[in-house]
């Protein structure tokens, strides 16, 4: 009978551990799904987003493509305030007259100026065909000295060229400065522009608007290196 008893009580036990252990189970899977349920929901959501990005950045380059930006039609306002404010002023402290001996060019002159020394007599000046000068939209000069013509110290220039912003040609050509801003010329003919330069000296635009020319002790105030 003590034994029956004993017998029941650990059926009714066991019993009673399954049943707890196997509700447990059970909402640790219910939880288990639930969770991959929202995993999954959320990857959906996030390719979702993913395609939908990629659609309209597809449709804004075929706009681009089917519509390219116009060409500029004059030099950039802010780069040739650097060159006339800071390049060209400050190359005068150091005994150079220098002027812009070409800047904007249109497609056609770029075009004209490619053939000759090829189709036309004349020397070879550019390897670049129209659009593919950065002449082209605004942000370029090629400069020489009103007496010296090219006998520069063009390493001197090049000094005076980066505080004024202006980077030196790539190709070779030491008459030439310019702002891409890390553009290629490609990103250029697509509409992209560099960010606007700044003057390294706020009194270099007083003296311009004062008529007043620029001096080396102004240079000194602004904190200039020696050039």
């Amino acid at each position: 009978m003590f034994l029956r008893f004993k017998y029941k009580s650990v059926v009714s036990a066991y019993r009673q551990l399954r049943e707890k252990y196997s509700s447990q189970r059970y909402h640790i899977i219910l939880a288990a799904v639930f969770l991959m349920c929202i995993i999954l929901g959320l990857f959906l959501i996030v390719r979702s987003v993913r395609d939908e990005n990629a659609s309209a950045q597809k449709n804004i380059n075929e706009v681009s493509m089917q519509t390219p930006a116009p060409m500029p039609t004059d030099m950039d306002p802010n780069f040739l305030t650097q060159v006339n404010e800071c390049f060209i002023p400050t190359a005068a402290l150091y005994g150079y007259t220098l002027r812009i001996s070409s800047g904007f060019r249109t497609i056609e002159e770029q075009d004209q100026i490619f053939e000759q020394g090829r189709t036309v007599d004349g020397h070879i000046v550019t390897e670049a065909t129209g659009g593919k000068s950065i002449h082209n939209y605004g942000f370029a000069v090629d400069i020489v000295d009103r007496w010296r013509e090219y006998d520069i110290d063009w390493e001197k220039l090049a000094k005076i060229g980066d505080y004024c912003g202006l980077e030196p040609s790539d190709e070779g050509d030491i008459s030439h400065f310019e702002h891409r801003g890390g553009f290629a010329t490609a990103d250029f003919a697509v509409g992209k522009r560099p960010a606007p330069l700044v003057l390294p000296c706020v009194l270099m635009d007083e003296r311009v608007k004062a008529g007043e020319p620029l001096t080396l002790k102004d240079l000194q105030n602004c904190g200039a290196p020696k050039f």
